[in-house]
């Protein structure tokens, strides 16, 4: 016996009871089940088609479209007492939606009379009249203005089931509008006139408070020129300039007076040079003379000798004319800075000077400011005064005025024909609804199915491997003896199946495989009895083990009545007893409860005996077990199997019986292989391939020995 692997848990599915969800089974779903789908679509159609044609009351659309005037002009200068700027799109849609408001469908509803038309108002059981409230409602759902995007025209449209009322109403709606925009300019003209008469007076008072005040500061300042201007900037600028040139003087002389005390005492001509004062003309004739009188001593040191008289003489003449320009000198100096410390005094004059002028010239200035802040306040409040003067005339022509903002740009018409209900568009729904109802349907079934489909669904929900997909045999019947495809359709997508499920098990290499299921009528023995015939065929010698010991069927399926016409009803029904079957290489046994007083089946240790006895004279052994949803038989003696296969009958068996039956199954530690999802309809596989693939010439099935042959 082979070691078995380590199978998967069970899956865990997010609604438990419930497979997961498996796409591809879902469009198979849809697809066999479209004509659900399109029956549901063709009555819904068909509905609608009655809906329109003979339920549905038509009604009439009529349209007005209106132009919105930018604004309304009397003349050049007066213009409407309507405030609202008709330029911008929030007054257009407040426009839009003036005009179908309560008001304007109470004025449409009187001017028609329909509140007395039967036709429009359908009386009431009671008796009694509609309310405004009421008529507004109802009249509001059939009205409605819309302003086109981008342009100044207000669409109006009105449905009735008269056409020609509708026409009527959608005039009344543009003319009772403007009437009523009138009535409200009108009345605001009157407030307008009334309040700004109120204002005017309010206003006159004020203009002769403020020219009391006007005339009170003048007397209150005699001593003030108050209608000259204010201290302008030029004479702040010439103020300025004073102290700045007195500083400069200042400056130069400090410069000058620096470069006295840089001077060398022995050298007191440089004096000077300081300032302009070399261009003085007696400093210039003297400088003059003594460069004359240098000169000739020059010539006289050259002829004389300083002994000499004339020599003594000129040379007297030049240390006189040296001792003047040093006495010029030093005056120049003494000068300067004389000159320096009256500038230092001037300046601090001038700044004093000048700074009371500035006090006292700003004093001025702050009354004269006062002084034209109270002639402003008189002017602004005379300004105002006229104004609501010119604007109380303005209302009083308006009042005389029928002004309007708005013009008819098309006139509604009588419809010909009903703009609803709009055939097209309710048999297009209806079509539409239909179809999603249909598919709603169909999705809902397919959800609301606990069963297991496809291998996708059994491999998540269960947690255990698809050992083999068994195409459903439409060749076979109910009965499990007319069910032996392997045996009388070799060719055929079932009996291809069983091989595949013969592959699978190979792997595993088991001696004994029992097939069980959760639920009857799921096909546990018509797979064992397959996959037992099948191993016969390849030459094994096989054991079939007919396990269900309250339904055993075996025996009766394995009369074949068309081969052995003449085999007796009960050849092959001995209990606990091995008998040769009418298939070369298969035998049976179909097992018998050993204590029928109790009730009690087989227990583990005979079974696995007999398991073990069998092991010695056969090469495999295929048992089929009872359901274990139904009874607790399989678990006594499932363990002792080499292999376990769960058999799950594809859009049969329900989730939950089959997770029971894993649960229960690996409670007993039992070598569960994997599932056979079984009954699975495949219609394209099989066209696509096994019913153009069969051998042109093969032999019929061969029995092995008559029924009534001893064994």
């Amino acid at each position: 016996m082979s070691s078995h692997s380590q199978l998967p848990a069970s899956g865990s599915s997010a609604f438990p009871g419930y497979p997961t969800l498996d796409l591809t089974g879902l469009f198979h779903t849809l697809t066999r089940r479209i004509w659900w789908v399109a029956g549901i679509f063709a009555a819904f159609v068909t509905l609608a088609i009655i809906y329109v044609t003979f339920i549905a009351t038509k009604k009439y659309e009529s349209i007005a479209v209106v132009y919105i005037e930018r604004e309304q002009v009397l003349n050049d200068n007066i213009q409407s007492v309507h405030g609202e700027d008709f330029s911008k799109l929030d007054a257009l849609k407040s426009l839009e939606r003036s005009l179908v408001s309560a008001s304007v469908i109470l004025r449409v509803v009187d001017k028609l009379d329909l509140r007395n038309d039967p036709t429009f108002l359908k009386p009431k059981s009671s008796g009694k009249p509609y309310s405004d409230a009421e008529i507004i409602e109802l009249v509001s759902k059939n009205v409605k203005a819309t302003l086109e995007r981008g342009t100044r025209l207000v669409i109006v449209e009105v449905t009735d089931k008269s056409p020609s009322r509708a026409k009527l109403m959608a005039e009344a709606f543009v003319s009772e509008f403007e009437i009523n925009m009138m009535e409200q300019n009108l009345a605001a003209a009157q407030k307008a006139t009334a309040m700004l008469q109120a204002q005017a007076e309010k206003q006159l008072e004020k203009v002769s408070q403020a020219e009391d005040a006007l005339q009170n500061f003048r007397e209150s300042h005699p001593e003030v020129a108050l209608e000259q201007g204010g201290v302008t900037e030029t004479e702040l600028e010439d103020l300025n300039k004073l102290v700045s040139e007195a500083k400069n003087t200042r400056l130069k002389l400090e410069a000058e007076v620096m470069k006295l005390d840089s001077i060398d005492p022995s050298n007191p001509e440089a004096i000077l040079e300081v300032g302009d004062f070399m261009d003085q003309e007696h400093i210039t004739k003297l400088l003059l003379a003594r460069g004359a009188k240098r000169a000739e001593m020059v010539k006289i040191e050259r002829q004389y000798e300083p002994s000499h008289p004339t020599y003594q003489a000129h040379l007297a003449d030049l240390e006189g004319l040296e001792m003047e320009v040093a006495k010029v000198a030093q005056s120049v100096g003494e000068t300067i800075r004389k000159s320096l410390d009256t500038a230092i005094e001037h300046e601090k004059q001038l700044i004093s000077s000048v700074s009371e002028q500035k006090r006292n010239v700003l004093s001025v200035d702050r009354v004269r400011k006062e002084f034209r802040a109270l002639q402003q306040q008189v002017g602004a409040a005379t300004d105002t005064y006229y104004a609501l003067l010119a604007r109380i005339n303005e209302t009083d022509v308006t009042e005389g005025v029928k002004e309007s903002i708005i013009r008819m740009e098309q006139a509604p018409f009588e419809a010909s024909k009903p703009s609803s209900p709009k055939k097209k568009v309710v048999v297009g729904l209806a079509g539409a609804l239909g179809l999603f109802f249909g598919f709603g349907v169909v999705i809902a079934i397919y959800l609301l199915d606990r069963s297991l489909r496809t291998r996708q669904q059994v491999e998540q929900t269960l947690g255990l491997p698809v050992l083999a997909e068994i195409s459903h045999a439409p060749e076979a019947s109910s009965e499990l003896r007319d069910s032996l495809v392997v045996f009388s359709e070799p060719h055929s997508l079932a009996a291809e199946s069983f091989r595949a499920l013969r592959t699978s098990l190979s792997t595993l290499s088991p001696r004994s495989v029992l097939i069980t299921s959760g639920m009857p009528d799921e096909g546990k023995s018509f797979c064992a009895l397959n996959l037992a015939l099948l191993q016969a065929q390849l030459g094994y010698r096989t054991l079939l083990v007919d396990a269900d010991f309250r339904r055993p069927s075996l025996s009766k399926a394995l009369m074949y009545r068309a081969a052995d016409p003449k085999a007796s009803e009960g050849a092959l029904e001995m209990k606990n007893s091995c008998q040769r079957t009418p298939f070369p290489n298969l035998y049976l046994i179909a097992c018998a409860q050993f204590a029928p007083n109790n009730g009690e089946t087989m227990n583990g240790e005979h079974f696995a005996a007999m398991l073990w006895e069998a092991y010695r004279s056969f090469d495999c052994v295929i048992i089929d077990s009872s359901p274990l949803g139904m009874v607790s038989d399989t678990l006594n003696f499932a363990r002792y199997a080499d292999a376990v296969a769960l058999v799950v009958r594809s859009g049969v068996t329900q989730t939950g019986s089959a997770q029971q039956a894993c649960r229960q199954l690996r409670q007993m530690r039992v070598p569960l292989a994997g599932c056979i999802l079984n009954g699975v309809i495949d219609e394209g596989k099989a066209k696509a391939y096994f019913e153009t693939y069969r051998p042109t010439s093969h032999q019929g099935p061969r029995l092995a020995l008559s029924l009534n042959e001893p064994s």
